[in-house]
């Protein structure tokens, strides 16, 4: 048994629900998210030797999956269809929830405003999206945004505040959402 590459799949394993949420940053469609986790997983487990260990894993998993996402759309003509019905079936989803009973309403209300958000998310460039997945959902401090990026800080910066401009814009401007 290979011990390292037993090591790299335990990790990569742990990072696939953060790497998806990404992925889905990035596309802004879970169907086509999932196929990006999926390309990505693959090539991670395809260049697991190239990580050194000791390093940011989930930064060099990042930058892979970004990368991927660039020559795929690159690739891909911006006119092909890409698979935006999905977001629809969730929406019908919570509104059927939501008629259920009023037990529920404060949690589905925010399921609601979160889908929203998410759907105003899809509005964003990649770019905006990108780094406003980095910084607002995961947390990432703007050097790492920047380092997982290949940007400057400043770049991740005015992105972040343009992100967040364009959401508070599509809400009327009430307000801090991120």
């Amino acid at each position: 048994m290979n011990t390292a590459y037993d090591t790299f799949s335990a990790e990569l394993l742990q990072a696939i629900p953060a790497l998806r949420r990404y992925c889905y940053a990035l596309t802004g469609n879970a169907a086509n998210a999932d196929d990006l986790l999926q390309s990505s997983a693959e090539k991670a487990l395809n260049r697991w030797q190239q990580y050194e260990p000791g390093t940011h894993f989930d930064r060099w998993l990042y930058r892979l999956c970004r990368n991927l996402w660039i020559d795929i759309m690159r690739r891909e003509k911006p006119t092909e269809e890409w698979l935006e019905d999905e977001g629809h079936a969730e929406q019908n989803e919570l509104l059927a929830e939501a008629q259920q009973g009023a037990a529920l309403e404060q949690e589905i209300g925010q399921k609601i405003s979160l889908e929203l958000v998410y759907s105003q998310m899809e509005n964003l460039s990649s770019a905006l999206r990108a780094v406003l997945y980095l910084v607002a959902v995961e947390g990432r401090s703007y050097q790492e945004a920047s380092e997982i990026l290949d940007i400057p800080t400043g770049t991740v910066m005015s992105r972040l505040s343009r992100a967040r401009q364009q959401l508070s814009g599509a809400f009327g401007g009430t307000g801090d959402l991120i």
